[in-house]
């Protein structure tokens, strides 16, 4: 592996095979915990990536709408949403945008974790109010999904506005979550869930896949990241990777 160049403080760059680079990565711990990550993918991943660090961690406001949540992400003038709840939310949705200051016409990316129609109820009510917006979520799971336009199908590493998709499969085939690397922080969507404090798997009575989806989560557990939220329960505001692991070792 040759290594190219530093990108930022925190960012280095290697080239792995001929197209294909390695993005590490420096995590952001509190408690003076750091560690690191790694992203493979072409040079245009690269660039995004680089780009996100330059601007910084996302500002993550969570959108309590009872038993689900979804997640307004904000960096600079700009909004991704991560799951739209239950139906009828588009209001509270963007309750949550005007508190960062920010209208419908931030809102340039809405990812959905999965097709359940408690994290997708309001998709329609956000895509016709953002217009500007593209929907995206795991290719599997988009032909469960109703949309008033076409959403893109996003895979294992792919960047979206400098966050990173990881495919975890298993509560539904085509799940993900979604990695903020400079802030540390990772969106669990109904991979896993926090409720009243207790962390645990996907909820079997909803997951298609135990197996798959326990191996997800042993996915999760290798990585390193501070802050955790979920879609289901609280979040996890420190040593959310070390409770995840330690988990995932009696799965």
């Amino acid at each position: 592996m040759q290594v190219l160049r530093q990108i930022s403080r925190r960012m280095w760059l290697a080239r792995v095979v001929p197209g294909t680079v390695a993005v590490w990565t420096e995590l952001s711990g509190r408690g003076g915990r750091n560690g690191w990550s790694v992203v493979l993918g072409d040079e245009d991943l690269a660039l995004g990536l680089a780009e996100a660090e330059t601007l910084g961690p996302v500002e993550a406001l969570r959108v309590n709408l009872g038993f689900v949540n979804a997640y307004v992400l904000v960096r600079g003038k700009e909004v991704a949403v991560v799951d739209t709840g239950t139906p009828n939310n588009g209001a509270k949705l963007a309750e949550v945008i005007r508190s960062a200051g920010l209208g419908w016409e931030a809102v340039r990316h809405v990812i959905l974790t999965h097709y359940h129609p408690d994290h997708v109820g309001s998709m329609g009510e956000v895509l016709a109010a953002a217009t500007g917006a593209t929907a995206y979520a795991g290719a599997a799971d988009i032909p469960q999904i109703t949309s008033p336009r076409p959403i893109t199908p996003v895979g294992d590493n792919v960047e979206v506005f400098g966050l990173r998709i990881i495919a975890t499969p298993g509560h539904t085939p085509g799940h993900i979550c979604v990695l903020d690397p400079a802030g540390s922080l990772l969106i669990l969507g109904d991979a896993m869930v926090n409720i009243n404090n207790r962390l645990g798997g996907p909820n079997p009575q909803y997951t298609v896949d135990m197996p798959q989806a326990h191996q997800s989560v042993k996915k999760v557990a290798a990585m390193t990241f501070e802050r955790a939220v979920f879609g289901h329960g609280e979040p996890i505001d420190r040593g959310a990777s070390q409770a995840i692991a330690k988990l995932a070792r009696t799965l």
